[in-house]
Formats: structure tokens, sequence, C-alpha cells
């Protein structure tokens, strides 16, 4: 199997405005797959904010019940969040309240290949 591409999509980071009026910050990361590819998919991104929710938005996969596994790695590999089992065709919420400072992996996995154009798409909201 090969993986697939994964793509800072969007950020938004509103902590330098006068006055910190908005102190948020948006990351939207994109995770591409075509059929054959099913390995883990690892996007590094640096972020240096605590991170509030998380939302894991997925496409349908066409070809095969495909679910994903969403991870998010530290800087030294320490697993800060990871959720197995998330159906096709369905977006999910996750609140945390995790410190991210450096480079953070962003890990995608389909369970199986999807056989036909598959995406996940992770918005990732803090301050």
């Amino acid at each position: 199997m090969a993986t697939g591409t994964g793509v800072l999509t969007s950020t938004l980071d509103k902590r330098t405005d006068t006055l910190n009026k908005f102190i948020v910050w948006e990351r939207v990361l994109t995770f591409s797959f075509v059929s054959g590819q099913a390995d883990a998919t690892t996007l590094t991104v640096p972020i240096n904010g605590i991170l509030q929710t998380l939302h894991a938005k997925r496409s349908g996969a066409g070809g095969a019940a495909v679910t994903a596994t969403v991870a998010i790695n530290d800087n030294n590999d320490n697993a800060v969040f990871s959720q197995a089992g998330l159906a096709e065709s369905g977006t999910s919420k996750f609140s945390m309240s995790e410190p991210l400072a450096g480079k953070i992996d962003f890990v995608v996995t389909p369970n199986t290949d999807p056989l036909s154009a598959y995406t996940v798409t992770l918005y990732l909201r803090g301050i």
C-alpha cells in the first residue's frame, strides 16, 4: 500500500492583533487518499498554543466501508490524541485542552484501501 497526501489547507492566527482582541488560531489540514493508498499519512505542522477543539470531517469512499484513525503526536513522539473507528461520511468533534509547542505530527490512517477518492479534513482551533 502507499500513503496518501496531506496539506495545510489554511491557517488563521489572530493572536498578534491589536490588544490581542481575538486570541485564537485555526488550522485546516486535508488528507487525501485514492485507490491503493491505505497507509498512515503524516503531516507535520508548527503550532504554539493550546488545542481546544478538533473537528474530523470524513468523505464517503464510494468503493469500501472505510473507517479512519486520527492521531496527534507532539515533537517528542508522545501521543497527545488518538481516535480510531471514525466512519466515513461523517463529522466528529472532540474537545480538549492540550498545550502544543513545536512541530506537531497529525496522522490519518484508513483501515482499508478506500477503492476510490477519500478525504479526511481536520479543523483545529485553539488559543
